[in-house]
This record gives structure tokens, sequence and C-alpha cells, in this order.
């Protein structure tokens, strides 16, 4: 079966609009993932200028966790789009495998909550933020899908829904999204509150046995902090996820960079108690031993210069000065130096990760503590580039990175 010059693969998912195939081109020799509007919405003009409108807001989108979009056409009376395929797993299936760490879920909505504040800040909302639209890739990476439902905010064009008609998955939908009222990014950030919240629990906020019923929990209902359903979850980050969940959205975040800045936080905090818990594992036993011996010398060095200042307190003062210059902290060495890291690639736009932080897109400079750091860069179609730079100084460091072309399997 082909749709125009896409060799059909396998179905690989289908929804209310359309399937979405695992196709081949070969023009490019490349894997794609085809979306084809279900053939009874081609007869409603509505759905089809809502399917094109898809590719539209996808195409707007240029960003590594969000599937690129390689075309859209029409052939004998089907309309597709090809798109980005991504070989992974869903953050649904990830729930249902394995017990996702408090560190781990403000990572995940960490990146999620910047992605949608890039997408908010070109004017598109995702309106229907789900597990099942969120893909892991094998080595970690995640990616958006299905911004078939997208609203976008353009003040030239408006276009109301049909009376009655729902967009979005119910569970996972804002109180204004059920009251059919104007929306902003804010409610992409209540449904990203009820991932959060169900990736720490096990379950939804609000539910209902009918659609009804959940929608009246989503209305009416105030769920159980996130914290006293499970005690290992940190009531710092169990206050950032409720607050997504208010119904009000000026009551909740304002903007996606906003949550990410809370969440980022969190990690960062958890990370610094982590390192001040534990004992570096590499100390040698010889080292102790120095420190301890060192701290006695010191101890007794005073003892006897106390003793002695009173016959030499010239030769004292002396002393006790050179000893001070010797053991304080040497400019490179004081806790809080900064340094500049200026990173460029080829091709430019690929996202750069600092000790497994997103930081951006290049080229990027950046202000980085003095010291060694884990640098990865990604780009799809491109092999990850990973290395450890140390910045010794205050001075810029450039780095220039050639990403290396994935092989045509």
């Amino acid at each position: 079966m082909t749709f125009g010059r896409y060799q059909i693969i396998n179905e690989i998912g289908k929804g209310a609009m359309g399937k979405v195939y695992k196709a081949r081109d070969p023009n490019l020799d490349l894997v794609v993932a085809l979306k084809v509007l279900r053939p009874e919405r081609v007869d409603s003009d509505a759905f089809v200028k809502r399917f094109l409108r898809e590719a539209k807001v996808l195409g707007r989108l240029d960003r590594a966790n969000i599937i690129r979009i390689y075309n859209i056409d029409e052939d004998d009376g089907n309309i597709y789009i090809a798109m980005e395929y991504v070989e992974g797993t869903s953050l649904r299936d990830v729930m249902r495998k394995k017990t996702i760490s408090p560190e781990e879920i403000a990572e995940i909505g960490y990146t999620i909550a910047n992605v949608l504040d890039y997408a908010h800040n070109k004017g598109v909302i995702h309106r229907d933020i789900k597990p099942s639209n969120i893909l892991i890739r094998s080595d970690n990476f995640l990616k958006i899908t299905d911004f078939g439902i997208a609203h976008i905010q353009d003040p030239d064009v408006y276009e109301k829904t049909q009376a009655g008609e729902i967009l979005g998955t119910p569970g996972y939908m804002s109180p204004e999204q059920i009251n059919g009222i104007s929306i902003d990014g804010r409610t992409d950030l209540f449904s990203l509150g009820i991932i959060l919240y169900e990736l720490c629990t096990g379950k939804r906020p609000f539910n209902g046995d009918t659609i009804p019923a959940t929608f009246q929990a989503i209305l009416n209902e105030q769920p159980t902090p996130v914290s006293k359903i499970n005690v290992s979850i940190p009531d710092g980050l169990s206050k950032t996820i409720m607050k997504c969940l208010n119904k009000k959205p000026e009551d909740r975040f304002q903007s996606g960079k906003e949550l990410a800045i809370e969440l980022d936080g969190f990690h960062k905090d958890r990370q610094s108690e982590t390192v001040l818990m534990t004992p570096p594992a590499s100390t040698p036993k010889s080292g102790k031993t120095m420190v301890y011996a060192l701290s006695i010398f010191l101890a007794l060095a005073v003892l006897g210069g106390l003793a002695y200042s009173r016959l030499a307190p010239d030769k004292y003062r002396n002393m006790m000065d050179g000893l001070q210059t010797y053991f304080s902290p040497k400019p490179e060495m004081t806790a809080g130096a900064l340094s500049f890291l200026k990173v460029n690639s080829s091709p430019a736009g690929a996202q750069v990760f600092i000790d497994s932080k997103y930081k951006g897109n290049t080229p990027l400079k950046l202000e980085l503590p003095v010291g060694k750091h884990e640098i990865r860069l990604t780009a799809p179609s491109y092999y990850n580039w990973e290395a450890q730079v140390k910045l010794k100084d205050q001075k810029e460091t450039p780095l220039n990175v050639r990403l290396t072309p994935l092989e045509n399997e």
C-alpha cells in the first residue's frame, strides 16, 4: 500500500482524526511517520482544515523535543502528513513498567515545561498534553507528539469549534477547556500538572466512572496533595505540582518558563543536598589520615604559639600571618568562581545539555562555575556528541563541535 510516494510498512497508531503508519520515503531513503486523515473526515471541511492546520503548526515549531514535519500532500482524495519517525516508548508505557524517582519526575516536568514555553511563545497551544503524547527514545531523549488539535493564537484568524465539540482527552483537560471558554498556554500547564501528579502517585488527581463525572471532578474537586499520598515526594515538589492544578489560570504558573525554573530549582537543591550528605567515595584512607594529622599539627602550633607569644610577640605574629596566608584559599579555588563557555555546532541549532541539564540551542554562550562539566549536544538525524570540559579560569572558552550524520539504514 502506498500514499503518494510513501511506501507503507505497517500501522503504528490511530485516533479520532486518522491513522498513523510507519512508511518509507524512497526519494530520501528515510523512514517516516505518515499520518493519514480518516476517509470519513475528508467529507467534513472543518476536519480537513483542522488536519491541515496541524501541518502548519508543526511547521512553525523548530525544536528537537518536538516531532518534525517533512511534507504535507494529497493523493487520490487522501490527505496526509509525513513527519519524523521516532523509535521509542510512550511515557504512559514507562509509567507502567518502572517507578520514577522524584528527581526524574522533576527533570521530565522541567523538559516538558520548557518545550511548552517555546511553543506558547510561538502562539501555539498543544491542548492535548498526556502521557501517550510524550515519547521517550532509547537514549532517554524526550519528544512531544500530536499537535493535531493545537490552537493557534492568531489575532487575524478566529475559528469557533462546533457546539458541544470537545477537543482534548477528558482525564487531562483543564477547567477552561471543559467550560468551552478562551484558553491560553496555562491550560497546557494544568495538563502537565496532572501528568506530574500521576507520575508521583500512580493515579490521576481527577477521576470518574464516566466522562461527565470526570469533568465534575476537574471543575469542583480539590485533589489530595501529592506528598500525603506518596511520602517520598518532597513538599517542595508537591506544592509545585498542586499549584499547576489550581482551577483558575491566574492561580497557576503563568508560563512554562516559570514552572521550569521552579522544577529546575528543586532538582538542583536535591543534587546539592546529596553532595553534602554523601562523603566522596574516592577519598583514600591515607588522605583522611593526612587531614587529621594536619588538624592536630595546626592545633599544636596555635597552642604553642600562644605560649611563645608572651616571650616573642613579634615573631609569633609573623608566624601566624604566614600560616594564614598559606592556608587561605587561592583565587582559583574560591567557591563560586565563574567562567564562560561559548558553544557552536555544525549544523547550528543543536540542543546543549550541561551536567544533564538543558541549557539552550547553539550558538550559545553560558556562564558556568569553574571546574569540570559533562557536555552533550543532540540534534535530529545526527549522533549525540558528548565530552567532559574543564573550565580553569574566568576567561571565555570556545567549543566548536561538528556533529556526525546518522548513517542510513
